[in-house]
């Protein structure tokens, strides 16, 4: 079920929802050890990098909204098989701009991310 609904919002996403699609990108810094309080640091810090695509729309006609949402949020949706990585909260996805990631959900057949999203 899951491999079939990603193909078929696939295809959508290559034909008819096309001129709809958003590209984006996150980079982000993974920070890792023991903390040194002397130099306010952590020993190890990795670079974690994803990107996909996907629907960026609003919430205004959606009849559930998150309970921190806002009239300016933005709800993306996107597959993930077409995402390297897990989206999480505080991520900023550069796509037409800077967005914070406020709240992350999937669909019950684990097919697809839906992510509020707030300019930053």
């Amino acid at each position: 079920m899951r491999d079939k609904i990603q193909s078929k919002v696939a295809k959508a996403f290559n034909t008819k929802l096309a001129d709809a699609i958003t590209t984006f990108t996150c980079s982000k810094e993974i920070q890792s050890g023991e903390f040194d309080f002397e130099t306010q640091t952590y020993p190890t810090v990795t670079v974690e990098q994803y990107s996909g695509r996907g629907v960026f729309s609003s919430y205004k006609r959606d009849l559930v909204k998150p309970i921190d949402y806002q009239v300016e949020d933005i709800k993306a949706t996107v597959l993930q098989n077409e995402v390297d990585g897990v989206p999480q909260i505080d991520d900023v996805w550069l796509a037409n701009g800077q967005f914070k990631v406020l709240n992350v959900g999937k669909d019950p057949s684990g097919s697809i991310w839906v992510c509020q999203l707030r300019k930053v």
